[in-house]
């Protein structure tokens, strides 16, 4: 059967219904919005290229994942860089990963915007260029400011720039199974941390060697790894370098975004026109795109709105103590005396945590919707700050906060994004969640500079209730937390 395309009135019909999203999505050259109908032969074909692009997208994941493997080789580069200056401590370093963060945050939601400007094709393998320039570059580096400057923002930018390409292009592919097209890609990111956490460790401290040096630092004894260790950080760095070039092209030449495909509108066979299957369309703010109440028409108006400073107190202070964990967990796993190998494991599997639990949560965000969602992650978070610092030397309970931790983490990131076109609509809830991410930049710097100035003093203890602190204050805002706003009022 060939492609048929959709009565005029039916095509009016919908279009007008769309009139709002259109309005507030990118404007996608070469999409005329062609309504067809594909024949069974057809689908069948489009959806093995979708899973070729799904495929592609967990390639270029697996590369931008990267931005969790820092708090795995951070005590390694720590090491490597005291030998050429002994001011440098591991203190300094962790500030590579709030600022990492404020990097690629920035740029998330340009990405999209200019991929359909110069190609999405284009944009992949620039930006999987860059990073693995980037690690090169690393490599044959030895001064502590120009490795920050380029670990940050040559890795950081083209990494918040291309993170959501391989989503969009899945999307088209598979409209009605956007939360699983997301979760799939995403997993990706967990599991590139994964697979190169244990890389790295496998280059730099094969033997699975203690920290042995000792330096004073801030009136304590701090350890390093020794020169047997160290040494190996410029081939890790051309290791990585050489997996992330060969995993951008497999990007480059699988993710693909196809213009002229429209799947919203397929015809049933023999029963006249349909929503396809397989979907609520009542709960989907994806597919349905009018909202029953009012929704939010001006930025300005949402920046002024009840909802967005509860979120943005809710944001800042929910995301924090997952954030100082992904950068530190091995420099608080050293202070229990536990091993690299086992912090090294412990490292991966809560990456994997981080990523594979994101689909589950919006599954169940779907069910329940966000202000319960929040809630349980709100309370085991109180509950994790709250007995973390009563572990002692147990690697069984720091490997199941974290575990648990990362969990909720994951959480948080897959339910923010839909929260906020929920209440502030498709137009300015983009917008706002844009925003929500610079908010997590800013939690996550908060968090190093927690560690910074208040680890010499009070110690990890003492900072995690200071974490814990900032997590009643996240579950009392979750509790007079409102999901839905009438806009009419406004």
């Amino acid at each position: 059967m060939k492609p048929q395309t959709v009565p005029q009135s039916l095509a009016q019909s919908d279009n007008s219904l769309d009139k709002n999203q259109n309005e507030s999505q990118v404007d996608e050259p070469g999409d005329e919005h062609q309504f067809k109908v594909y024949s069974a032969k057809e689908l069948k074909s489009i959806k093995l290229q979708g899973l070729i692009c799904l495929f592609g997208g967990v390639a270029l994941h697996f590369v931008l994942g990267t931005f969790y493997l820092w708090g795995g080789i951070s005590p390694y580069v720590a090491a490597y860089m005291k030998q050429y200056d002994r001011n440098v401590t591991q203190s300094t370093l962790q500030i590579v990963f709030p600022i990492l963060g404020i990097a690629t945050n920035s740029v998330l939601s340009f990405g999209v915007k200019l991929a359909f400007r110069i190609g999405f094709q284009t944009m992949i393998c620039g930006a999987g260029f860059l990073i693995s320039l980037a690690f090169l570059i690393l490599s044959i580096i030895n001064d502590i400011y120009g490795f920050i400057l380029i670990y940050c923002f040559m890795i950081g930018i083209p990494t918040g720039l291309v993170y959501m390409l391989p989503i969009i292009c899945g999307w088209k592919y598979f409209p009605f199974n956007r939360g699983m097209v997301s979760g799939l890609i995403i997993a990706g990111y967990g599991f590139g941390a994964f697979s190169f956490n244990f890389l790295c460790k496998a280059i730099c401290n094969p033997n699975n060697e203690d920290p042995e040096l000792s330096f004073e630092e801030n009136g304590k004894i701090k350890k390093y790894f020794s020169e047997s260790v160290y040494k190996n950080v410029p081939l890790m760095f051309r290791m990585l370098a050489l997996s992330y070039f060969f995993l951008t092209i497999i990007a480059t030449l699988l993710v693909k975004y196809p213009n002229d495909l429209n799947l919203e509108y397929q015809q049933a066979l023999g029963e006249g026109y349909k929503k396809p299957s397989g979907i609520n369309h009542e709960k989907s703010v994806d597919y349905n795109p009018t909202v029953m109440h009012a929704e939010c028409e001006t930025l300005e108006q949402g920046l002024k709105s009840r909802p967005f400073w509860f979120l943005v107190v809710m944001v800042l202070c929910s995301i924090i103590f997952g954030m100082l964990l992904a950068n530190c967990y091995k420099v608080f796993g050293q202070t229990l005396g536990i091993n690299d190998a086992k912090l090294t494991v412990l490292g991966s599997v809560q990456a994997i945590c981080n990523g594979g639990s994101r689909f589950g949560w919006a599954v169940l965000f779907d069910k329940i919707g966000f202000k319960k969602v929040y809630l349980i992650i709100a309370v085991i978070n109180l509950i994790c700050t709250a007995s973390i610092g009563y572990i002692s030397n147990s690697y069984t309970g720091y490997f199941i906060i974290l575990c648990v931790s990362m969990c909720c983490e994951g959480g948080l990131f897959s339910c923010y994004p839909a929260v906020s076109a929920k209440i502030f609509g498709h137009k300015v809830g983009p917008i706002i969640y844009g925003g929500l991410f610079f908010v997590i930049g800013l939690s996550n710097m908060l968090g190093y500079l927690l560690y910074k100035f208040g680890e010499p003093s009070i110690g990890f203890g003492g900072i995690f209730w200071i974490l814990f602190g900032f997590c009643c204050v996240a579950f009392i805002f979750g509790i007079f937390f409102k999901e839905e706003h009438d806009w009419k009022k406004k």
